[in-house]
Formats: structure tokens, sequence, C-alpha cells
């Protein structure tokens, strides 16, 4: 997905589907690109500005968005799959470090942020993860990579809301994933309906 000058996802085929669909209510839960998960407070009327709408996100932050703006802009919440997708990819293999200049890498991750969509937080998440794994077994301390450490934060924050399930349990089947342990994987993904059962 391409950026565009302002810094949102430009729309692509896939996504305008997607954003037709978005009904964008009162209450709605919609990402926006690499602010991650905000919900829809109000929709408000500004005279010439138009119609507005005002999104919340868990921070506390608050953004007021043109309605055409927010038309492409937002996303909605991934499903499972959306998630099915990000399984694959956090299990799948990193391109070579070799082939990429590490300038060109950051770019296209910085990119991947940009856009907003799951699938490419979830192949940050995944490169990001690799390279640490590699670094410590070479015995040097990892490096501090803030676009891998956002894209992992906005990742568990969308898994956890996706699924109903907490971040502490978003996060661990995420890594699950990128460990390609699979069997553990599903019986993580099947815990939380456990818990309920044994508070009944």
């Amino acid at each position: 997905m391409r950026a565009s000058p302002n810094h949102e996802p430009a729309a692509c085929a896939l996504g305008n589907d997607a954003q037709t669909a978005l009904r964008l209510s009162v209450g709605d839960l919609v990402v926006y690109a690499s602010h991650g998960i905000g919900r829809i407070e109000s929709r408000e009327h500004h005279g010439a500005s138009g119609e507005l709408l005002v999104l919340v996100f868990e921070s506390g932050l608050k953004v007021m968005l043109p309605l055409e703006r927010a038309q492409n802009a937002l996303r909605a919440l991934s499903g499972e799959p959306e998630l099915e997708e990000v399984q694959r990819t956090l299990g799948g293999d990193s391109p070579p470090v070799a082939l990429e200049h590490w300038s060109r890498r950051h770019r296209n991750a910085q990119a991947k942020l940009v856009g907003g969509s799951i699938g490419g937080l979830a192949e940050i998440v995944r490169d990001g993860a690799h390279r640490e794994r590699a670094r410590l077994k070479g015995g040097t301390a990892p490096i501090r990579n803030q676009l891998y450490r956002t894209a992992r934060r906005l990742l568990i924050a969308e898994v956890a809301a996706a699924r109903g399930i907490e971040p502490d349990a978003a996060a661990a089947w995420i890594g699950l994933q990128i460990e390609g342990d699979q069997l553990a994987a599903r019986g993580a993904r099947r815990a939380p309906r456990a818990e309920v059962r044994a508070n009944r």
C-alpha cells in the first residue's frame, strides 16, 4: 500500500472494498494507520468544514478527521481471515538480510507502518524478531529498533481487540507464531474459553 503525501494510506483495490464497508458509526472501533485502534466518539457538523469524526485512542489522544479523509484513512478492525494471514506471515521466513541495505529496509518498514495494514505490521514484527534472535545468537545485544517496537505494540493491540483477549495473551500468540510452535499456538487460542468455563 502506498502512503500519500500527508502520511495516510492511499486506497488500493482491496482497501476500497474495506473502506466502503465501513459504517463509521459512533462507538465503532477502527484502525488509523500508525496511531492504532480508536473508537469513534462522535460525528459532528462544522458548517463549511462539513462532517467531522472524533476518534479517541486508549492513550487518551483525540483526533478529529473530516469524514472524507476518514473514509480514506481508516480501516475496519481485522477479522479471522486477516489474522490467519498474519499467522502465515509471522511463521514465514524473513528475506535474507544481506540482500537488502539497512537504509532501504528501514524505509520499507516505515512505509508499511504508515500504510497501516495488519499484514505490513506482521512483516515488520517477523523480520525484527528474526534479526533480534540472530543478534542474540551471535552474542550481540539487540538493536533498539523503534519501528519494530511500534509495529509490535500495534499488532498486539489489534490481535487482542479482534480476538477479545488480553494483550499479554495476544503477545504470547504472536511469539508462538514466530517460533513456529503451531500446537502450542492452538492451545493458547483455546485457553481464554477454558478460563471462562473455570470461572463459572
